[in-house]
């Protein structure tokens, strides 16, 4: 079942001169409360430069096993690097997960008091791919500045003080990633999913789609609504950490991906404040803590 969520133009949203941004605002406040999806468009990523991104990254899972064990993820301590099918598992109910990733975080270029932590952990590239680093981290900045501009909109909306999100990203353990999905394989049964269903653990999700439909969102029925959004548009979600941290106020939404007889690409960029932010004064959460705990129960190489 198709199911349509709200779609919100990100340059009138983020325009208070328009005549029409409040209209933009209370719709990205429905969906932010009532959905926890929205789809974005007329943001200022070009079309072409998306592309490249979806391009680069399939240069990259398009080589060997042996060429992508070079960046493997399983060797390190933290969430850098290439991780082969079955790398997670976001739902204990449900087998490990039947996709391949490329995870990379900020590259941080100055001394900071959680450079020895784990998932601010340095990022590891594939040398063989040229362009490769500067291509994704390109990306990565231009992801981070909507995904600011969006909580700084969400603050708006809801009636925030100025900053009550936004400034808690100077050091931020924001991750880029692409999502790799081969065909479903006839052996798979069905406790195997793409992604299994889970709800995002920061706070906003960018997720940039090559068209290939398989992402599904649970619905207040407890059916699942299937979502697509044009190759040039984004679609958003939220997840537990700002759920938390707006006292339940914004929706963490759950979802899934299901594999099928077409290869699959996502990119999703998961935008999540510095260690040390309280997300929850009243059960003293700890940003970082919250994200870690997650992380290390749900990558297969931190288990095991």
């Amino acid at each position: 079942m198709l199911f349509d969520i709200p779609k919100i133009d990100y340059h009138i949203l983020c325009d208070e001169n328009s005549i029409n941004s409040q209209l933009e605002i209370e719709k990205l406040k429905i969906a932010a409360t009532e959905y926890g999806f929205l789809i974005i468009k007329n943001h200022p990523i070009n079309f072409k430069n998306i592309m490249s991104v979806f391009s680069i990254y399939k240069q990259f899972f398009n080589q060997s096993i042996e060429d992508k064990s070079k960046v493997t993820m399983s060797n390190t301590s933290s969430n850098r690097g290439w991780g082969g099918l079955r790398a997670e598992q976001v739902n204990k109910d449900f087998n490990p997960d039947y996709k391949e990733i490329f995870d990379c975080g900020p590259n941080i270029n100055f001394k900071h008091k959680f450079e020895e932590l784990p998932y601010y952990s340095k990022n590891i590239w594939p040398e063989q791919i040229p362009l490769f680093e500067k291509t994704i981290m390109s990306f990565y900045k231009s992801c981070e500045t909507i995904s600011l501009s969006i909580l700084k909109q969400i603050e708006i909306s809801l009636n925030y003080s100025s900053n009550y999100f936004s400034d808690k990203f100077n050091i931020p353990m924001s991750l880029l990633r692409c999502n790799y999905y081969p065909q479903r394989s006839k052996e798979l049964s069905n406790k195997d999913f793409g992604i299994a269903t889970h709800t995002d653990y920061g706070c906003l999700t960018l997720l940039f789609t090559n068209g290939t439909p398989g992402l599904e969102i649970e619905l207040p029925s407890k059916k699942w609504g299937k979502i697509t959004a044009k190759k040039n548009e984004i679609i958003v979600n939220f997840g537990d950490m700002l759920e938390i941290w707006s006292n339940k106020i914004i929706k963490a939404t759950h979802h899934r991906v299901k594999v099928n007889n077409k290869e699959r690409y996502s990119i999703p960029f998961f935008f999540n404040p510095q260690y040390d932010t309280i997300i929850s004064k009243e059960n003293k959460i700890l940003a970082g803590e919250y994200l870690s705990k997650k992380y290390n129960s749900t990558y297969i190489h931190k288990i095991t």
